[in-house]
């Protein structure tokens, strides 16, 4: 492979190195990521190449598709730089399964002038040479076939096992398999620990003094005979099992809450309960598809539960259900401004308190006889009395936020001072000498192209060689003049999002929801919300506006301490916050008498005191109630 000529303001000593693991059968799998990682570090070392790894190990991460390997898509976005100089697999098949995949791979690296390494043992292949390009070629159709093969063979044995009557894939909650692949009830369970909190263990070894044992099939009964009466809908069960501290097993063997989605899962699975085998999974089933309840031919010696309890199960889910009136494009939808970005407080706090991110739970919309409101998660017991809030409410809440957030344009240039400052009290150099660096490297290259051009004119190189040197000094040419200094940057950073804001804050009255939603996931990243207080007592912004954050925090705060402020009252509405004395002062005399600038968290929290006319103590430090505990 030919390798371009570098420019020497750069070391080109990173290997990006890749690995991938589709399928795990056992611990001594030959693709496992231990192996590929040694043979991976033994390779970089012998080219003395500082490794950047990049691996996509856990689930199934095909070869044959890029969409469900985010770390080989964030390997992709580093090719192109100019301190990548090698990519680095145990063999060819981890990169792609696919042909074609791979010849477009190869031209990209040559483009770049940037080495492929295969690790494993024997592997090795030149890739310079049109042999070593064909056997590159010839692998990834192997790769291919064997890929294909693979398949092929899965799918003949997964209707070999239906045949027999075998369910394929995860069994149904509460079941296992037993040692000829039929269902059989599970043994599996969790204690329910007297403050609220499920543990991992056997039945008979309690973990806690108090703690109740759940069994896993237990539960699936449970389920169905509440949904069986025809009384009780989906959420309401929820609720009812959560009460009752029942469990549910998640994918990775871990107990946890009940929720709505799980009771629908249960019921869903009533055919596999009662010994059948059907063709399509429990969710891509129609309950209102044409059959006879009577006339369902259960197979009694295979069921895992009464089948006259299954009966009863399929007719209720059969009378409930209508089939949908397919009317196109539902015009309908209302895109809710804050929904998909807001959580429950309530959840939050059970979510730290359990250490399980997975108890968090997001807002919805709902929509009841032209009265919007967000809405609480259906099927979920936080603790929270209040399960929806109106609209306007929330909104307009956050509305006052933005406008707490704003800064008038004509304060810029003083707020950007005011970071250079919060820099150098940080310790952070602020003052490089860039620029210098910047002119002399630009000038270095435009002379490279210049002695190009006479080498081409003598007819000493090649025109191909002379385009590539050109191409590579007008890419570094380009790279230096996207670079800035900390002053810049810091201009950069805090533009953006006074921008950002300030559009916010002009199409949040009149705007309409569509574009409130874009830019409002533009500048949040998350918002926690107290359904009971009806407040808003978490909210984090978007990375790239971190520091405007912390300064806009640090004005609120200096402001209030000096006594040259408003405080704590609104602004008048439609205008923006004014700024602090301190912002008035001439630039490079905007001191904070000493007072040291906020931390992120401090600053949001100075905020939320202002829009509610808190005192110091704001509700996001309130402590976790016992009580939702054993709720």
């Amino acid at each position: 492979m030919s390798q371009k000529k570098t420019n020497p303001t750069y070391e080109r000593n990173i290997a990006l190195c890749y690995i991938r693991q589709s399928y795990t059968r056992d611990e001594d799998d030959t693709n496992s990521p231990e192996r590929q990682r040694s043979n991976i570090q033994a390779a970089c070392e012998r080219n003395n190449w500082i490794p950047e790894w990049y691996e996509d190990v856990g689930g199934h991460k095909s070869g044959r598709s890029e969409k469900n390997r985010p770390a080989w898509l964030a390997l992709k976005a580093r090719l192109g730089d100019p301190d990548v100089v090698g990519l680095v697999a145990n063999d060819l098949s981890r990169l792609h399964r696919k042909g074609w995949r791979v010849g477009d791979l190869i031209e990209y690296l040559d483009e770049y002038g940037i080495s492929l390494v295969l690790a494993a043992p024997g592997r090795e292949v030149d890739t310079s040479s049109v042999k070593g390009r064909m056997f590159l070629q010839f692998g990834a159709i192997i790769d291919e076939y064997y890929a294909e093969d693979i398949s092929q063979r899965a799918k003949d044995s997964i209707l070999y096992r239906k045949g027999q009557g075998k369910v394929v894939g995860l069994p149904p909650f509460g079941t296992t398999r037993d040692d000829e692949g039929y269902l059989i009830p599970s043994a599996e369970g969790a204690w329910y620990l007297p403050d609220g909190r499920f543990a991992r263990g056997e039945g008979g070894n309690s973990p806690h003094e108090g703690a109740a044992w759940r069994s896993y099939y237990q539960c699936a009964m449970r389920i169905l005979k509440l949904y069986s009466t025809g009384e009780h809908g989906l959420e309401r069960i929820s609720y009812q099992l959560n009460v009752e501290g029942w469990p549910f097993r998640d994918r990775n063997g871990e107990p946890r809450p009940v929720e709505r989605d799980d009771i629908r899962r249960v019921v869903a699975n009533w055919p596999e309960y009662g010994g059948l085998v059907t063709g399509k999974r429990g969710k891509d089933r129609a309950a209102y598809e044409d059959y006879n309840v009577d006339e369902i031919p259960f197979k009694e010696d295979r069921a895992v539960m009464a089948v006259s309890l299954l009966r009863a199960v399929a007719r209720v889910r059969k009378e409930r259900t209508v089939r949908p009136t397919n009317i196109g494009v539902n015009r309908e939808t209302h895109p809710y401004p804050l929904i998909g970005i807001t959580y429950c407080a309530h959840c939050e706090r059970l979510a730290e308190y359990h250490n399980n991110p997975k108890l968090r739970s997001r807002l919805g919309g709902s929509d009841t006889y032209g009265k919007r409101r967000y809405r609480h998660k259906a099927g979920v017991k936080c603790g929270c009395d209040n399960r929806s809030v109106p609209c306007e409410i929330y909104e307009s809440d956050f509305g006052r936020l933005i406008q707490l957030l704003t800064i008038r344009p004509d304060s810029f240039h003083l707020l950007t001072e005011l970071a250079i400052q919060a820099d150098q009290a940080n310790g952070s150099d602020t003052e490089i000498d860039l620029e210098t660096q910047k002119r002399e490297a630009i000038a270095l290259c435009q002379r490279r192209i210049d002695a190009a051009i006479n080498l081409y004119r003598d007819g000493r190189i090649a025109r191909e060689e002379y385009l590539k040197d050109v191409e590579h000094e007008e890419r570094d040419i380009a790279h230096w003049e996207a670079r800035t200094n900390e002053t810049e940057k810091a201009a950069a950073e805090l533009a953006l999002c006074m921008d950002t804001i300030n559009k916010l804050s002009r199409l949040w009255d009149r705007g309409t929801d569509e574009d409130k939603q874009g830019l409002a996931r533009s500048l949040f990243s998350y918002l926690v919300y107290d359904l009971d207080t009806q407040r808003i007592v978490e909210f984090k912004l978007k990375p790239w506006a971190d520091r405007f954050l912390k300064l806009r925090g640090t004005l609120y705060d200096n402001d209030t301490e000096d006594g040259d402020g408003d405080n704590g009252s609104p602004h008048d509405e439609g205008a923006p916050m004014r700024i602090s004395s301190q912002m008035r002062q001439p630039v490079g005399s905007i001191p904070l008498g000493g007072k040291s600038f906020l931390t992120l968290e401090a600053a949001r929290k100075v905020i939320l005191n202002r829009l509610y006319q808190l005192p110091t103590e704001t509700t996001s430090q309130k402590t976790f109630p016992q009580n939702e505990c054993n709720e």
